[in-house]
């Protein structure tokens, strides 16, 4: 079993909240440990503080440490909801946290956008799994918001450069969950 045995604590997954806000610089490290290995953007503490006390952010805890951490936006006027950021500490991958965290964004991005369809932009093969396992469809990265903020948002991608120097808007495949049905969106 990778990272913690049978005996010891499992993280609590949760949604943020305003009293979270100390955590913000924590996730940054976090993203920033992670994007050393995978093609994931790494994002500045003051913006995730604003994710965090938005309710728009799921946490891993083990004690009083965040361990796990993801966020969502909204885009197109809530027509598309991004789930971004998804982490996890390198010793406790593999015991299901990216699960409980997507969950977690998806409870809580469902609850306040429940006609958005929800996007995924990754070159990660167990993110790319998980979505599939969640109903999400492989699309062109065309299918996604034409929100220049959206893809600025690439801009902070260790392949950024490279991909750009080819023309393309972006080196990751596109994924699309649709609402459920009878709530419009997309």
């Amino acid at each position: 079993m990778n990272g913690i045995g049978k005996s010891e604590r499992r993280p609590r997954v949760r949604g943020s909240g305003p009293a979270d806000a100390g955590l913000a610089e924590e996730a940054s490290r976090l993203i920033e440990s992670v994007a050393e290995e995978f093609d994931i953007a790494r994002r500045e503490h003051s913006f995730l503080r604003g994710k965090i006390t938005a309710a728009q952010a799921a946490l891993a805890l083990l004690d009083e440490e965040l361990v796990g951490f993801g966020y969502w936006s909204a885009w197109d006027a809530g027509r598309f909801v991004s789930h971004s950021g998804l982490v996890v500490r390198p010793d406790l991958r593999g015991i299901g946290l990216g699960g409980e965290l997507k969950r977690c964004l998806f409870a809580s991005s469902r609850e306040r956008l429940p006609a958005a369809s929800v996007m995924s932009l990754t070159t990660s093969p167990q993110v790319r799994a998980m979505n599939l396992s969640l109903g999400f469809r492989v699309v062109s990265l065309d299918a996604l918001p034409d929100d220049p903020e959206f893809w600025k948002g690439c801009d902070a991608c260790r392949n950024v450069e490279r991909v750009r120097s080819e023309g393309r808007r972006c080196c990751c495949e596109a994924m699309l969950l649709d609402p459920p049905a009878g709530k419009g969106g997309a």
